[in-house]
């Protein structure tokens, strides 16, 4: 969605920041940890042409990003922040933080509550969205590009590789017979795409598979994908309950 709308983004420390690289390349520039609001707050009180954004996960909000957005709210610069929320300080091995309700020792603890930190401290334009819902976030997202104070995105969705996450896999896979290798899926980013050994006979590109190994099911492929050539998890469940066949990564087409 970052990468659409064309605006001068402020990148944090974090697994997001390898979204600088391709395909997304979706990262203006990144600086220490916890700087993203800062420098998207000085760039736009600097009055460049695009609106700035500045993204950072929970655990880097709560390091340093908290100062810095009270600072956005009481300068009134026309900051959009997206807080990527995955529930754990996944970067440096999946630590407690504030807002993941257990304490380093794992005692329970309060969650602090995003949505109520930043209104209280003076944010009007905040939204909350699930992670994986694109049709959600890119709504969500277009509607505080619309205003011209300050406004927080709030992406939600826990670390694919916490324990609990990781026993709820369900692998996707593609249809063959569906996938033309458009290669729309692949500007995703995802590890588990792959291009595949056959090639499409009309296109003369390769068709795409899913590694079952590294798939998480979080059918975000299956989203944006404008053949319907990878099924959700239900709609997977209803194929194999069919007989029908998906296809399977090969050690030649990996």
């Amino acid at each position: 969605q970052i990468k659409k709308k064309k605006v001068a983004v402020s990148g944090d420390i974090g697994c997001y920041t390898l979204g600088f690289l391709p395909p997304l390349s979706a990262l203006d520039f990144c600086g220490c940890m916890g700087a993203s609001i800062g420098v998207a707050h000085g760039a736009a009180k600097a009055e460049i042409k695009e609106r700035v954004v500045a993204v950072l996960g929970d655990s880097t909000f709560f390091h340093t990003g908290l100062p810095a957005l009270a600072n956005v709210a009481y300068n009134r610069s026309n900051v959009l922040t997206i807080i990527l929320d995955n529930r754990t300080t996944a970067m440096t091995g999946h630590q407690e933080n504030p807002g993941s309700g257990r304490t380093l020792q794992g005692q329970p603890a309060g969650v602090l509550d995003f949505e109520a930190v930043c209104r209280g401290l003076g944010i009007k334009h905040v939204a909350v969205v699930d992670a994986y819902d694109n049709d959600a976030v890119e709504h969500a997202f277009s509607a505080l590009m619309h205003t011209n104070e300050p406004a927080v995105l709030i992406t939600r969705r826990p670390c694919a590789l916490l324990p609990d996450v990781r026993r709820q896999y369900v692998p996707l896979a593609v249809l063959e017979e569906k996938c033309n290798g458009c290669g729309i899926c692949f500007r995703i980013g995802c590890p588990a795409i792959l291009k595949s050994s056959e090639i499409d006979p009309e296109n003369h590109k390769a068709l795409a598979l899913i590694d079952p190994a590294i798939c998480t099911g979080c059918e975000v492929c299956s989203q944006i994908c404008p053949h319907d050539a990878i099924p959700t998890r239900d709609q997977m469940r209803l194929l194999e309950d069919d007989g029908s066949h998906a296809s399977c990564p090969t050690e030649g087409s990996r």
